[in-house]
């Protein structure tokens, strides 16, 4: 090799090096959001990707999550009730560190919806149930399960569970049957993962949105989705070890389970 040729790869590096600092790649966070074609899915996939989070979105139809795309995710197909979606999922992510696993896919259940009337110990069935149990605490659990191997490769992992305050045993009467019971549920689950994980340096929360304005939510919410998750963003990001375990609501306030 002569002497320009060498000077050339110096300058190349050089400029290289300027451009690219050493370990700028790995300061780039990952986000993991379930659900994220719409609601609160969507407006937290958008605020992540502002805040220069590489965001990986998930949707049961990828083909038809038009604004999950312009966000600038990553989509990738998953039913949580999926176990063919999850373990393909988990495939996609083998070998790469997931710094924040988000599980934020719903089901409130058909039997009536917000506003319209009550379900009663007389009118709600099994399979209702079962559909709000299948989405809202199994799915995170598997999940979770399948994705340990890319959480464990990040330096601060969490896992943030969304659920809400029907779900409080502190509540009065909630009107959702299945949602309202398997959002209790899982909150369950957090404090299970908080009890086997956080000795590894995991932090597991669960975060109540609000009643938002979307479509589970409907218009009578008092939020709106970027207002809610403005705040929820900074709060998941600042969360310290201390606060794992625990039951948190999107303005920062601590709730009772």
């Amino acid at each position: 090799m002569n002497l320009k040729s060498t000077w050339t790869l110096t300058l190349l590096f050089t400029i290289f090096s300027i451009t690219l600092p050493a370990g700028a790649a790995e300061d780039i966070k990952t986000v993991l959001i379930t659900g994220a074609n719409r609601g609160l899915g969507l407006e937290f996939a958008k605020q992540f990707s502002q805040n220069g989070y590489k965001v990986i979105g998930t949707a049961r139809s990828p083909e038809k999550a038009t604004e999950l795309k312009a966000t600038g995710a990553e989509v990738l197909k998953l039913d949580v009730t999926s176990e063919e979606d999850i373990a393909a999922v988990a495939e996609a992510l083998k070998g790469k560190p997931l710094d924040i696993l988000l599980n934020n896919a719903g089901y409130f259940g058909p039997t009536l919806s917000v506003g319209k009337g009550n379900a009663k110990i007389n009118n709600i069935t099994r399979q209702e149930l079962l559909d709000c149990f299948s989405v809202n605490t199994m799915g995170p659990i598997f999940l979770t399960q399948a994705l340990l191997p890319s959480l464990q490769l990040s330096k601060s992992p969490k896992i943030i569970n969304i659920s809400t305050r029907s779900g409080q045993l502190s509540t009065p009467r909630s009107k959702a049957w299945g949602y309202s019971v398997s959002k209790a549920g899982v909150n369950m689950v957090t404090s299970n993962l908080h009890g086997e994980l956080s000795k590894n340096g995991f932090i597991v929360i669960s975060l109540a949105p609000g009643h938002n304005q979307t479509d589970m939510g409907t218009e009578r919410g008092q939020l709106k989705p970027e207002e809610s998750i403005g705040k929820m963003i900074p709060l998941i990001e600042n969360l310290t070890t201390d606060q794992s375990g625990r039951f948190w609501y999107y303005n920062g306030k601590e709730l009772p389970w």
